[in-house]
């Protein structure tokens, strides 16, 4: 009797995924997951959908009830016995650290650029200068760096690092050559005291982008707030993009730094995702125009301080023919980027 009752419990719960997907709500995806589209018998064609079948084993997969506590239990297993991460995008390092899986390249010094497309790179950003110089405007690129390239000691160690070269090693050269006005955060950040990554992110923490917003306007010459000696708060807060990834139900928070702020959104955003930002400051002077990634999310609002009013934009091709004389234009884009420089090479027109 006792095997037809353990029998019925384990039956029951198989059932659960699949039953529970009518009774409990959907699965929401975890920090940039995409999840598999509910599937349709016909295509936009008006056909038949000859792949509605794998296209609804991807739904399920992704949908089945409680997904997100059994992905979240199975990471804490593998991170705790085993020290490795079970998500494709996230390796876990020494001390807890998190690393997004999409900066090896970079970190072992395997460039996927050609020196040719190096080169290219380097040409493009030179062109933008010169279009906004041309404006009348003042302009300065800067690569924001992988995590990794600035705190590798708590990388694992089955990640070796190989040749003398990534792409930002191959790029580098071409912007001195070339006379970009280049803002070089990687021996800036490498030279700080302070841990200024955060621990279970891919980004840099708030006092990380602070002082990269002093570092950029002190290379600009132009006046602005010194955020390395403004105060701020210590609060347990943050919940890292890599950490959501790895445990999706997860509810631990990092300690992140506040700053206080006197600028103003002109429409508040509904994230520091968003596409276009625009703020205002009355006890700012001048126009600010930040093309950037998602490490201008910390970013921007030290340097929308500074600006009368700021544009801050993720568009790509950048934006540049908005550029008038007396602004400011920074370009900023993470290492593991840089390639998007030539996918997206801007449209320069004639002024």
């Amino acid at each position: 009797m006792k095997y037809k009752w353990f029998t019925g419990a384990f039956l029951a719960l198989c059932l659960v995924p699949s039953v529970g997907m009518l009774v409990l709500p959907p699965t929401q995806a975890a920090a940039n997951e995409r999840l598999a589209s509910i599937p349709s018998l016909w295509t936009e064609e008006g056909k038949l959908n000859d792949k509605v079948l794998d296209e609804t084993t991807a739904y399920i997969a992704d949908h089945f009830a409680l997904r997100q506590q059994m992905v979240t239990a199975n990471a804490a297993l593998q991170t705790g016995l085993l020290v490795t991460s079970p998500a494709a995008d996230v390796i876990y390092g020494k001390k807890g650290w998190l690393y997004y899986n999409k900066t090896i390249e970079d970190y072992q010094n395997t460039p996927t650029l050609s020196e040719e497309e190096a080169r290219q790179i380097a040409q493009t950003v030179a062109q933008m200068q010169a279009f906004c110089e041309e404006r009348g405007a003042n302009f300065i690129f800067t690569i924001a760096p992988n995590k990794n390239s600035i705190y590798p000691e708590n990388m694992p160690a089955r990640y070796l690092q190989g040749g003398p070269a990534g792409n930002y090693e191959l790029v580098r050269p071409y912007l001195e050559q070339m006379n970009v006005n280049y803002a070089d955060l990687f021996a800036y950040l490498r030279s700080q005291d302070e841990v200024l990554y955060l621990r279970t992110d891919s980004h840099w923490t708030n006092r990380g982008a602070a002082l990269a917003h002093d570092f950029l306007m002190e290379s600009l010459g132009l006046p602005h707030k010194v955020f390395a000696d403004e105060p701020y708060m210590i609060e347990k807060t943050h919940r890292g993009d890599l950490y959501e990834m790895l445990y999706p139900t997860g509810t631990a928070r990092e300690e992140q730094q506040d700053y206080d702020f006197t600028f103003e959104h002109v429409t508040p955003p509904r994230s520091p995702e968003d596409i276009l930002i625009q703020t205002i400051n009355p006890l700012g002077s001048g126009r600010l125009l930040l093309c950037r990634d998602s490490f201008g999310n910390a970013l921007y609002p030290f340097l929308a301080e500074d600006f009368a009013e700021a544009t801050i934009t993720r568009q790509m091709p950048y934006p540049l023919e908005q550029v008038r004389t007396g602004d400011t234009v920074i370009i900023e884009i993470v290492e593991r980027n840089l390639g998007n420089l030539l996918k997206y090479p801007p449209q320069l027109g004639t002024n």
